[in-house]
């Protein structure tokens, strides 16, 4: 029932997040003139810093395994409140949220039009997002 109930959060949260990304970039397509990968670029950040975030909480809560931030559930040593938490939020939101995939297919067309563009957000998205993530750990592990 518990992998039910899981798979049922992620989900959730991965139609939630999808349905927001779609509403940034079409947000940024309308009022912001920047290419459109800009936005992509922006929500990947973005979505950095908000698992960052949860994990510092969660962290600074003592509610997670020191050892490391292992990317499977199992390997959290939380209540199975967070682990339904981490399936809605980490999993489902910021999995449907970020998208790598839309990454990948931005770079292919820009590494024909835009060769320094697609150095530009390879690099930018790789630091950025690390650093992101970071901080929101940082960020988080104060607001616990």
């Amino acid at each position: 029932m518990v992998i039910f109930a899981s798979l049922l959060l992620v989900m959730l949260g991965g139609g939630l997040g999808a349905v927001a990304r779609f509403g940034c970039q079409k947000a940024a397509e309308r009022w912001i003139p920047l290419p459109g990968w800009i936005a992509i670029f922006c929500v990947n950040i973005l979505g950095s810093f908000l698992i960052g975030t949860v994990f510092g909480v969660l962290q600074g809560l003592q509610l997670l395994n020191q050892a490391n931030h292992a990317t499977l559930i199992q390997h959290f040593q939380a209540t199975q409140d967070i682990q339904m938490g981490l399936a809605l939020f980490v999993t489902g939101f910021c999995g449907g949220y970020t998208t790598f995939s839309t990454f990948s297919l931005d770079n292919l067309f820009l590494m024909y039009q835009h060769p320094g563009q697609m150095l530009f957000n390879i690099t930018g998205s790789l630091l950025l997002a690390t650093l992101a993530a970071w901080g929101g750990l940082v960020a988080g592990g104060t607001l616990a």
